[in-house]
């Protein structure tokens, strides 16, 4: 008699937030406000910036200061989220649902202008980014320098996502070539996230990451004898009822 494996209560918690992504239409609801919220947000504020009366060279300061932040910041999201285990509470969902990442070698093949869509939808910390800078813009005297790094930062944090996309699936040659320039994230410096613990969190193009690593290395122990455990229950579950279906994609 082959003996089951014993489940731990992580991966009990982690099937049933799956679940409750998969299993109504809460989840999905959300993820469309929260991606209709940051695209809307998004251009009013990019609007707001192109008319403020900083100058070109200003200008050109703040995209280059935005897309650091931009590159940082997906960083060290990534890197919490991917220690993130409560999968019990209300954002136990989308949790689970990000830790499946790691499973998923090549996404479903979509426009590009879809990929940003959606995934500006699992930004929920964007949208509270967002309106407090629309805030600022509307009711403040902040900088205005501040104020298009802030708009700028915005749409590069939903442009992280699609660079990501591309390094899982394209080999286009323009790709290849931006991510040889470090404009988008190299293939070759992302895919050591998935070979090796702890490390290359980064989305956009992967600048921010020996700093992120510091971090990492000091301060989180890894997700490969953690959260990356946590699936193997609803792995196992999906490949019973569907042995010859692939790896599970939610990107839909």
């Amino acid at each position: 008699m082959i003996q089951q494996p014993q489940w731990d209560n992580k991966q009990l918690q982690f099937v049933e937030a799956m679940q409750r992504y998969e299993g109504g239409w809460v989840y999905p609801f959300i993820n469309k406000v929260v991606s209709w919220l940051n695209i809307s947000l998004q251009i009013f504020l990019v609007i707001l910036a192109v008319r403020l009366d900083v100058s070109l060279t200003w200008q050109i300061f703040a995209i280059v200061v935005a897309f650091v932040l931009a590159d940082l910041v997906s960083g060290l999201v990534h890197l919490y989220m991917d220690h993130n285990d409560h999968y019990a509470s209300f954002v136990g969902p989308f949790i689970a649902a990000f830790h499946l990442h790691h499973d998923t070698p090549r996404y479903t093949d979509r426009q590009l202008i879809h990929v940003y869509v959606d995934e500006s939808g699992s930004k929920q910390w964007l949208v509270v980014f967002l309106m407090l800078f629309a805030f600022l813009f509307l009711f403040t005297t902040t900088s205005p320098v501040l104020l298009c790094i802030g708009a700028y930062f915005a749409v590069f944090s939903s442009l992280s996502e699609l660079s990501h996309y591309l390094c899982h699936n394209s080999s286009a040659k323009t790709v290849r070539l931006l991510q040889r320039m470090w404009i988008l994230l190299p293939k070759k410096h992302h895919m050591q996230h998935h070979r090796v613990d702890n490390v290359n969190y980064a989305f956009l193009n992967g600048m921010s990451d020996p700093l992120i690593n510091w971090i990492a290395r000091n301060f989180y122990p890894g997700y490969r004898s953690g959260t990356e455990l946590h699936t193997a229950l609803y792995q196992h579950n999906r490949q019973t009822l569907h042995p010859d279906s692939p790896i599970i994609d939610l990107n839909k």
